[in-house]
């Protein structure tokens, strides 16, 4: 009977023991996550804030989203975090972020989480959502508007909407001109004016034999003083332009000591005695003067061509 008593005894016992200590044991802290809007409303493309707190045992290894985080429908901008403030072994972190949005719905929602780092993963414990309204500038919507009743003004008539020039490629293109010219010049710049040069000697030449053939023949048929003169004007001209000597600026009689040529000071008297005398002998002298100054083309064509 007594060892029935004694062992009951020892029954009550072990399971009043394990209960009273699990009452004495105190209670795990939990991980409390908040967040929200600090405005109520915001613009478009304009920063708004957002909060995010975490209050959690001390012990506990807690990070909180960073830049690299998907912040939909808004976009990162900055945050500002708070020193981590810890009394009896509960910790209090909080950061405020910065947030845009280019979203045209009315109402914007966010929701951010915050990370405990275990030994090898992580625990995530997400926030509430809070909503932020858009401000809208514009009272209507054109989607849910009639299109009878858009805001348009029917316009066929023509408006000239000036081009924009192209300062670039205008850039571009005149440099690469101006540096295949500079290439052009230094390479082949001798040829080009020697050819140049030839073309125009040539031409003048032509023009000379043409004009002055036609003087000379004028005088076959009847003589002129004036024409005479003329023609030995125009000689004296053409001589001048081709061998760069003062031809037009010297008398005969200057002419003989500076070109020391007695067939050519002749003929040039004879033609002097024509145009102030009484002589009509001038074809013969003029055709000596028209063989001189083709001697003389040829000679200075020559010099340009192998100069």
């Amino acid at each position: 009977m007594r060892i029935s008593v004694i062992y009951s005894l020892l029954l009550v016992c072990c399971t009043l023991v394990p209960n009273v200590a699990c009452a004495q044991e105190k209670p795990k802290a939990e991980v409390k996550v908040t967040a929200g809007f600090v405005e109520d409303s915001l613009y478009i493309g304009k920063p708004v804030r957002f909060y995010l707190t975490a209050r959690y045992p001390q012990k506990l290894n807690m990070v909180f989203p960073d830049s690299s985080h998907t912040y939909t429908p808004f976009e990162f901008e900055s945050k500002d975090y708070f020193a981590t403030d810890t009394e009896d072994g509960i910790s209090y972190d909080s950061v405020i972020y910065y947030v845009t949005t280019f979203e045209i719905d009315r109402e914007q929602y966010l929701s951010l989480p915050v990370f405990q780092i275990n030994e090898k993963d992580s625990t995530t414990f997400q926030s509430e959502q809070d909503t932020i309204l858009v401000t809208q500038l514009v009272n209507f919507s054109v989607d849910t508007i009639a299109i009878d009743k858009l805001p348009m003004k029917l316009s066929v008539a023509y408006h000239d909407v000036p081009g924009q020039f192209n300062w670039p490629i205008f850039t571009i293109v005149a440099v690469s001109i101006l540096v295949i010219a500079l290439i052009v010049f230094f390479v082949f710049g001798k040829r080009i004016r020697r050819y140049f040069r030839i073309k125009s000697m040539l031409e003048a030449h032509r023009k000379f034999v043409e004009s002055y053939t036609r003087e000379v023949g004028n005088l076959r048929q009847a003589f002129s003083a004036v024409t005479t003169e003329t023609a030995l004007a125009h000689w004296k001209l053409y001589m001048e332009q081709l061998e760069a000597r003062p031809y037009t600026k010297l008398t005969t009689r200057e002419a003989r000591n500076f070109f020391q040529d007695e067939t050519l000071i002749r003929n040039l008297q004879t033609i002097d005695g024509a145009i102030y005398g009484h002589s009509v002998n001038v074809i013969e002298p003029l055709e000596s003067l028209k063989a001189v100054a083709d001697q003389r083309f040829q000679t200075k064509l020559q010099e340009v061509k192998h100069g």
